[in-house]
């Protein structure tokens, strides 16, 4: 139970020869299993892989019990964190346990062991604030394998690695299950922007789209829905540009505005859109979740 097995050296992005490794919930119990040949290691790699998925699943379910819709867990599991030594040429890792909960992604130094320790998690990010991204295996920085970027306004990149690409993928389903979640919940969200020299609101709502309204009046000056976008540009600061088409036309209108949480609102865009693919193609999601 919340144990995890892996191939690499500890805190490196080396494989060991025909071993692996079994580690703890908290690391402080760990054992070396050598192996006669590589088709002996990938048979013990599974079974006790899959030993590990099931537990972890029916602990979710479990702690699902006590959380209500708009909280639920979608993912639970080891990942490793790339962390930067700065005399050093190279990067070490350190364990990570991970978890998608409601609207938050959270990284745990050790795994949530009841209830109240979910409320005290050293790392917090909103998942419709959060950019998550799969590195492609040319961009990798090491020899470590199925990695991905989680990027949030304000705090540092998180560049995570998993042992195999299936749970890779187990974790992309799940990011997506629970941006979808967290969006169709929180329902719209404003941000303060500037529009043609005066204060306004730029709102994404779940139901209407994008809306735009004048600060002191509160009339909304212009609105498209979601799939009337084309395409946006930014200058990378606090100017944006977004491109619709009119709904009985092909003809396309800019609108120029700028925004001071530019990041923010870029990464809550492409959440607002990835939820609303995902309510048109329902096959866009394959949770594995419980």
């Amino acid at each position: 139970m919340m144990a995890y097995v892996t191939r690499y050296i500890f805190g490196t992005d080396k494989l060991r020869r025909n071993a692996f490794e079994v580690r703890g919930l908290n690391g402080a119990r760990t054992g070396i299993i050598h192996c006669d040949d590589s088709a002996i290691l990938s048979q013990w790699l599974k079974f006790i892989t899959d030993n590990i998925t099931g537990l972890t699943h029916l602990q979710m379910k479990l702690y699902n019990r006590n959380f209500g819709v708009g909280e639920r867990i979608e993912y639970m599991g080891w990942v490793n964190e790339a962390v930067s030594n700065s005399n050093q040429p190279w990067q070490s890792y350190r364990p990570r346990f991970l978890a998608l909960k409601g609207p938050d992604l959270l990284l745990f130094e050790t795994p949530p062991c009841n209830i109240g320790d979910w409320s005290r998690c050293a790392l917090t990010f909103k998942v419709y604030q959060t950019m998550f991204r799969v590195m492609r295996e040319s961009e990798n920085v090491d020899e470590r394998q199925h990695c991905f970027l989680a990027q949030s306004p304000g705090k540092a990149p998180r560049y995570l690695s998993v042992e195999t690409r299936q749970e890779l993928l187990r974790v992309e389903a799940a990011w997506h299950t629970a941006v979808c979640s967290a969006v169709t919940h929180l329902k719209s969200k404003t941000f303060l922007v500037t529009y043609n020299g005066r204060s306004a609101g730029l709102t994404l709502d779940w139901t209407q789209g994008f809306s735009l309204s004048y600060e002191c009046s509160g009339e909304i000056i212009w609105k498209f829905k979601f799939s009337q976008l084309r395409g946006s540009s930014d200058d990378g600061k606090s100017r944006l540009k977004l491109h619709f088409q009119e709904l009985d036309s092909i003809a396309i209108e800019t609108k120029e505005l700028e925004c001071p949480q530019l990041q923010n609102l870029l990464f809550c865009m492409h959440a607002f859109l990835t939820a609303k693919v995902a309510a048109v193609d329902p096959t866009f999601l394959t949770s594995t979740t419980p």
